[in-house]
């Protein structure tokens, strides 16, 4: 099955989130002892960062076209 490059990059990116957030809670429940609640916000804010800085990437080569684009005129 094909996806739209738009849903293969939400997935990557929520895939990429998942995992680092899986370490920050795995280490934080068992290195400090904490409780699972800790965990799936790690993943959660994980996530969130991820996306941020996936839109702040797309975002930054988009001026980057425009700034080359303006410049040959």
């Amino acid at each position: 099955m094909f996806y739209s490059v738009t849903l293969q990059k939400i997935i990557l990116l929520t895939g990429i989130g998942i995992i680092i957030g899986a370490i920050v809670g795995f280490a934080s429940v068992l290195g400090f002892g904490l409780d699972g609640s800790v965990f799936v916000l790690s993943m959660f804010l994980s996530i969130i960062s991820v996306y941020a800085t996936a839109m702040y990437a797309e975002l930054y080569h988009i001026r980057e076209a425009i700034n080359k684009q303006r410049g040959k005129s």
